[in-house]
């Protein structure tokens, strides 16, 4: 009897967090977040009426070395189309972040995430995370990993949601 009424606890948790987590379709949450540039206040809001892909990534994730440059890519391809790119940094000391940015270069903006609740918001559990939000905010690819290969399905998303606009 204890272990049916365990049974049931755990698997009505499960299904609570699975209801309550971050799903395709949903409004992407808003957040505000400090640059990695200058600290100013960084807003999801902000970039209303664009194709957003955030990006969150940790200097120790090794697939955020080979995306990073992919995304650069995409990025200098499709920003003047409403394209912006949102990396999110987890990593608890700011030098490993800006020891990685300085050897991946990028253009797109880098916020801190660090001890904020974003991550657990957007239901980040893979490094690295991209979610791709829609011109309306709308969630519309939960993408966790990456690999080289891919890019073409990603520019296929992207391109779709510029599309959109």
């Amino acid at each position: 009897m204890k272990l049916a009424i365990l049974l049931i606890l755990f698997t009505s948790v499960g299904l609570s967090k699975q209801v309550n987590a971050l799903q395709v379709g949903d409004l992407a949450p808003n957040f505000s977040l400090s640059s990695m540039h200058n600290e100013n206040l960084v807003k999801l809001s902000d970039f209303a009426g664009k194709v957003v892909y955030l990006d969150f990534w940790a200097s120790w994730c090794g697939p955020c070395r080979t995306s990073f440059p992919i995304l650069s890519k995409l990025y200098q391809n499709y920003h003047a189309q409403g394209f912006e790119i949102v990396s999110i940094n987890l990593d608890e000391k700011p030098k490993l972040a800006e020891a990685f940015l300085q050897q991946y270069p990028v253009s797109f903006e880098h916020l801190s995430g660090f001890g904020s609740e974003v991550d657990k918001t957007y239901g980040v559990n893979a490094m690295p995370t991209g979610i791709f939000i829609d011109a309306k905010g709308k969630v519309r690819l939960i993408h966790r990993g990456f690999k080289p290969n891919h890019k073409p399905f990603i520019e296929a998303v992207l391109q779709k949601l510029i599309s959109e606009v």
